[in-house]
């Protein structure tokens, strides 16, 4: 492994992700093995690249390490591809980890110093992920989407003159739900649904963002209101009977 330094960021992103421990495990060790220069390597790995796969090491059980690579490559840190010698992930965003890649080739023979980023480097890397996080969005027919989609249609059924959000914020919070929370939107949607419904909740629950913030509360205030019902059941009666 090329010798060098990582940097974690100081960043809403590095507080979030440390909600989710296996991915930002994963993470880290992607960040430490990752190749910082161009200099010959038997596995012929490019800089920002590394080779992972021995999950038991970071304590993972095999099952874990596949969800925490699901969630890096949904939440575009890293992207993984398998070989015979294992996987190579590779690191796509520095917004948690700088790992100080070798931005000038050396000049001279062996023992030559790779020159380290510029000065002004962190300050260009920030305005940057800065942009790309404003303009990250999710497609029309992404359940992030879908599921903001519906929340807003169920307000809107109450209030036609609604402020229209900003969809593309709301989706961004129902993927932080996903991704860093662990919901599902099998588990998402009916909450949704049932809180619009609720005298109480649907008044207070007109964003996603208060929709993350009270989940656990709504999650559990449905399931007092039908304890012998599994959501997906309570959901699926109410259908029946016209009420939802």
């Amino acid at each position: 492994m090329s010798q060098g330094f990582i940097k974690l960021t100081r960043a809403d992103d590095t507080l979030e992700l440390l909600k989710d421990h296996n991915a930002f495990v994963l993470l880290t060790v992607i960040a430490l093995r990752a190749r910082r220069t161009e200099e010959f390597n038997v596995r012929n790995l490019r800089p920002g690249e590394a080779l992972i796969g021995d999950y038991a090491r970071y304590g993972m059980s095999r099952q874990q390490y596949r969800s925490a690579q699901r969630r890096l490559r949904h939440w575009g840190f890293a992207s993984f591809k398998p070989t015979t010698n294992g996987t190579i992930a590779t690191l796509l965003d520095e917004r948690v980890y700088d790992v100080n890649i070798a931005r000038e080739k050396p000049s001279g023979g062996p023992g030559t110093t790779i020159a380290h980023p510029s000065s002004d480097r962190p300050a260009t890397t920030t305005k940057k992920h800065k942009k790309e996080k404003k303009e990250k969005k999710y497609s029309a027919d992404s359940d992030e989407w879908r599921i903001s989609e519906l929340l807003l249609r169920l307000i809107v059924a109450r209030k036609p003159d609604l402020r229209k959000p900003d969809l593309s914020r709301w989706a961004h919070d129902v993927g932080r739900m996903i991704l860093l929370d662990g919901r599902t939107p099998e588990q998402i949607e009916p909450v949704v649904r049932w809180c619009q419904q609720d005298p109480f909740w649907q008044n207070n629950i007109l964003s996603t963002a208060k929709l993350r913030k009270h989940f656990d509360r709504l999650e559990l205030e449905m399931g007092r209101h039908a304890p012998t019902e599994s959501t997906r059941q309570r959901v699926a009666r109410m259908e029946r009977e016209g009420t939802l």
